[in-house]
């Protein structure tokens, strides 16, 4: 058994103790082949939304980016907070940089873009 690979019958032994099995066609949700679906209408789904990675990688995992300067990227979490979208869920490829960057540029413009918004709506920004 070469370095990394697990044979055949240490996968099963997992799948049996934990009863998962990985569909026939690869993709363990639904969401992936929702994903997938859409990559294949093209490499951007909406103003920021690439989807190369989910074609590259199979839909696996979180697999779509938002591309663009912080503010374009806060202008699309500010489309998606009007679409009634409260949470967001953001990584990068270097989470440590990456977290630094987003506290600094990404989230503080979020938050006033979506407080702008919602003192337009008499909401109060969390």
């Amino acid at each position: 058994m070469g370095q990394g690979r697990r044979d055949s019958g240490t996968r099963d032994r997992v799948q049996d103790k934990t009863g998962y099995r990985k569909p026939a066609d690869g993709h363990a949700t639904a969401g992936a082949r929702r994903l997938l679906a859409l990559a294949e209408q093209g490499t951007r789904i909406d103003k920021r939304l690439w989807t190369e990675i989910a074609k590259l990688t199979g839909a696996n995992s979180n697999t779509t980016a938002l591309v663009g300067t912080p503010e374009q990227v806060a202008e699309v979490f500010g489309d998606y907070y009007d679409l009634g979208v409260s949470h967001f869920l953001i990584r990068g490829f270097d989470p440590l940089i990456d977290a630094i960057e987003y506290g600094r540029e990404l989230i503080p413009l979020t938050r006033k873009l979506i407080a702008g918004r919602g003192a337009a709506r008499g909401v109060a920004a969390e």
